[in-house]
């Protein structure tokens, strides 16, 4: 019988003694951070456009950012956190990085500045996982990728483009692509983990054309949609603190390394505060009007299902945006799930309420993702909610939201010629205990010969075979694509077709078999895309036990003619991978090329 980890988790006996939950229960060692529900809970206020800090680079030009060691409170009442940061010249910012914003098909340039020196997460360095020779601790390899850009694959900042302390680059961005959320964030082979925990990312705001050739509506202005102070970043991000306020990343006790103690990897990392643009538990005062969210999922590993919550009933908000860009029309919700990488621009109306009141926006899912325990005693790390907003007395935005939010609609993939349909299969690899010791895409390793070659300016599905227990947040660089639909299908019977499983252990064997495709094995009917997912995307979430597919663009031209989210055509060498950063960095990503 194939023994997933969800079920090696709930044989665990107590809370910290699990494979994904080590160290995640009630130790001494927990930081000060306030719980939500205490005395303290929603004192920090949240950092806004202009808290974060912004860099106006929509008339074009360049700028320069400085990756610099730092230390960063995350709340009144913790000691200071050493952290990594994107410093610019003219704020010397202790976490995160600027929001950088551009316009789309303006070209910018990015000359970015290893300075770091001691990583602050040099206990967690795994030397299993990083290249031979490298010393991330002292020395940390960083690398900058626009995530969502439509970007030359020298600009990629992809994970073997590493910069060593003391080195710089320069990148530069065409905006060749739809307005949208992007963001930038590091990359590092085996460290992304690692880099981006301790602060390295930061929000990337791609506005609209005016008139002719864009859509008109997102340029920043106010004439349709909320602008500042009414935008305001949502990076959300789980963490973990000692004491003491430096950060945890607890080992793993049922790993062993090379030298017999736990191993610093861990298949997913859940830390038990929330933070906000870097601030715990934060609040942030809106007006009685309309606000535009543009929400990150910047955790490692952490799914997030939430609601804004008034009163104990949920508000319904609308989505107005995905990765790559607007919808066609506005989406109502009352709740959104977010898989790490994804983003979602979003749109909430306080006009209804009295000063005073209080909204939280709370989360619900389940880690992992999204069969993982409700009980704490059986490892469950919950972060029910995640910041406040309190409305204010004085009137905001109320310009009404237009019914169409593009002056063209979006080209629609899902009946177009494919050259191929590509089945990628998403595994697992257990060693004989049970234990997880990595996660693997087609049961290659990244180093591996095995790499996908794709021809410029042509249309391919993809169809994600998830033979694992848990969702997969999967990324594509370079291209923006449509989700066409998610199936069920019969894993053991596939994983048995595949040859990845030696038949002797019952273990899956890295770079044995092949990947197979899933029609004998599917079961059902395939459902479609919902309609919040029917616009661009760069990052899919791949449920357990389904084949999620999706169209994807590899150039200008993909669709005869008509308009994508992608406006450049490039060839060279990309990476897919999934968007837990402990899958990532293990070894959960691949090599593709546009030939």
């Amino acid at each position: 019988m194939r023994i997933t980890r969800r079920q090696l988790l709930q044989a665990g006996t107590v809370a910290g003694v699990g494979i994904l939950t080590q160290g995640y229960g009630t130790g001494t060692n927990r930081a000060l951070a306030a719980p939500p529900g205490s005395a303290v809970a929603f004192t920090e206020q949240l950092p806004d456009l202009a808290g974060l800090g912004v860099i106006d680079l929509t008339a074009g030009g360049g700028t320069s950012l400085w990756m610099r060691n730092a230390r960063h409170r995350f709340q009144e009442g913790m000691g200071l956190t050493d952290t990594l940061a994107y410093q610019d010249a003219r704020a010397a910012r202790t976490y995160l990085g600027p929001v950088i914003v551009a316009r789309k098909g303006t070209g910018i340039s990015l000359t970015v500045h290893n300075r770091i020196g001691r990583h602050p997460l040099a206990f967690a360095v795994d030397p299993e996982l990083v290249p031979a020779g490298s010393n991330d601790s002292r020395y940390p390899r960083t690398a900058v990728h626009l995530h969502g850009g439509n970007t030359r694959p020298e600009f990629d900042g992809g994970p073997t483009q590493a910069l060593l302390p003391g080195d710089s680059y320069t990148y530069r961005y065409g905006n060749d692509q739809d307005a949208a959320g992007l963001w930038y964030h590091d990359h590092a082979l085996g460290l992304t983990r690692l880099n981006v925990y301790a602060g390295l990312a930061g929000g990337y705001l791609l506005r609209d054309t005016p008139g002719p050739g864009g859509t008109g509506i997102d340029t920043g202005d106010g004439t349709h949609l909320p602008p500042p102070p009414y935008e305001v970043p949502l990076i959300i991000q789980d963490r973990m603190f000692n004491p003491d306020g430096s950060f945890a990343y607890p080992p793993n006790p049922d790993l062993a390394g090379a030298d017999g103690t736990p191993r610093p990897w861990a298949p997913e990392f859940f830390g038990d505060v929330a933070t906000v643009n870097g601030k715990c538990w934060p609040n942030l005062d809106v007006a009685r009007g309309m606000y535009r969210f543009r929400v990150f999922n910047g955790s490692n590993a952490r799914f997030y299902d939430v609601k804004f919550v008034a009163g104990g009933t949920a508000m319904p908000f609308r989505q107005i945006g995905s990765d790559g860009g607007l919808l066609n029309a506005p989406v109502r919700l009352n709740r959104l799930v977010l898989g790490p990488g994804e983003r979602a621009d979003l749109i909430v109306d306080f006009a209804g309420f009295k000063a005073g009141t209080t909204v939280v926006l709370t989360n619900s899912a389940r880690v992992p993702f999204p069969d993982g325990p409700k009980s704490v005693q059986l490892g469950a790390v919950p972060l029910r909610q995640i910041m406040q907003f309190t409305v204010q007395s004085r009137s905001g935005y109320d310009v009404p939201l237009p019914d169409h939010l593009r002056a063209r609609p979006i080209t629609r993939l899902a009946d177009m010629h494919i050259v191929a349909t590509r089945p990628m299969a998403l595994v697992e690899v257990a060693n004989g205990n049970g234990v997880p010791v990595a996660a693997l895409l087609n049961n290659r390793t990244f180093a591996s010969p095995d790499i996908t070659t794709v021809r410029s300016d042509t249309l391919e599905q993809w169809e994600l075979i998830n033979t694992t227990g848990d969702a997969h947040p999967i990324h594509l660089h370079f291209t923006q694509f449509q989700v066409v639909g998610r199936q069920k299908f019969d894993v053991d019977a596939y994983l048995a077709a595949t040859g990845f499983v030696d038949a002797a252990t019952g273990l899956l064997v890295p770079g044995q078999g092949k990947t197979v495709p899933a029609g004998p094995f599917l079961i059902g009917r395939e459902k479609g895309a919902p309609p919040h997912e029917q616009g661009w995307k760069d990052t899919v979430v791949a449920m357990p036990g389904e084949v999620t597919r999706i169209r994807v663009p590899f150039g200008a031209a993909a669709a005869g003619g008509a308009p994508l989210a992608i406006g450049s055509s490039f060839k060279g060498e990309y990476v897919w991978h999934c968007h837990i950063l402990e899958h990532e960095d293990n070894d959960m990503m691949q090599r593709y090329v546009i030939a």
